[in-house]
């Protein structure tokens, strides 16, 4: 349960950042990928960009945290799915309309954590050592295909939406959040002080660098082409399946063996994966409307 708690704090922090982020970028000139020098000086030239940045790295590092203390298939669904409520709350909060979908999400996802809490009485493992040559194939065939697929989906000044950038940032983030868990695993076993000079020497904290920074680039040339309750939940399914799935499989994590908790985790992930879908809306209209939002703002 403690594993799940510090999941959804860190869900908390991690979503006022994004949303402070994404105030900085609509405010920002334009930002492209194809200029990655000027992209490094709008973004860290911009105070409240940083200040948004540095919350969700903290976001991040909870999320580190929890996944040492319970298994991936519980800590990453309530990490994605309570961003997405929380965005949406956020978006209540400062008057934005929300859809109908949007809405069912919000009743859902009481629902969902209740059952992947439930599913903890008999949580099966919590995984902490990786299979090294499995995770690093994984890392960097998927870093390597998202960065190719990118590169020629927006070849020629080819436009490339908000919500392709957005499932590829997931993909890269995903990469990221499994590096954070090997790392999650040695500090649960040695503590914070021990767990320095093994995590330096490994592949780990290089291999999350990496993650990291593709999927920032991404993910923050998607979000300033829309709102953040749209482009964050396109990235965060991507993400919440490909570490639930393999991250399952490369820490040889054993889900509960009592088919009652094994039907609830299963439930509890499903409802969390209905949570970021109903939360995407349209994102064709969401980046209409943050595009007349900016001209707005810049003119």
């Amino acid at each position: 349960m403690t594993g799940l708690i510090a999941a959804l704090l860190s869900a908390a922090v991690y979503s006022i950042g994004l949303a402070v982020e994404q105030r900085a970028l609509h405010r920002a000139p334009n930002i492209s990928l194809h200029r990655p020098l000027r992209l490094a000086r709008v973004l860290l030239g911009n105070a409240r960009w940083v200040t948004g940045c540095a919350m969700a790295a903290l976001g991040s590092v909870g999320l580190i945290v929890s996944l040492g203390l319970a298994p991936v298939s519980v800590v990453q669904p309530a990490f994605a799915g309570g961003i997405a409520t929380m965005l949406l709350l956020m978006s209540l909060v400062l008057g934005d309309p929300i859809t109908r979908g949007e809405r069912v999400a919000l009743g859902l996802m009481p629902v969902a954590l209740l059952l992947l809490s439930l599913s903890l009485n008999e949580g099966g493992t919590t995984g902490t050592t990786p299979h090294l040559p499995l995770l690093l194939i994984v890392s960097m065939g998927t870093v390597i295909t998202c960065v190719a697929a990118m590169a020629l989906a927006s070849g020629r000044g080819r436009y490339v939406s908000a919500a392709a950038m957005g499932a590829a940032a997931g993909l890269a983030q995903g990469v990221a959040g499994l590096q954070g868990k090997a790392v999650g695993g040695l500090l649960a076993e040695r503590g914070p002080v021990e767990a320095i000079i093994p995590v330096l020497a490994s592949p780990y904290p290089y291999l999350y660098g990496l993650g990291w920074a593709v999927g920032i680039v991404l993910f923050q040339t998607s979000m300033q082409r829309s709102r953040a309750s749209v482009t964050a939940p396109v990235a965060n399914v991507m993400g919440n399946v490909f570490m639930v799935v393999l991250g399952t499989l490369i820490f040889s994590e054993q889900l509960p063996s009592d088919p009652l908790m094994l039907t609830l985790r299963a439930a509890g992930f499903a409802l969390t994966l209905a949570v970021v879908v109903l939360v995407r809306g349209n994102v064709a209209q969401a980046e209409a409307d943050t595009e007349r939002t900016r001209s707005h703002s810049m003119g």
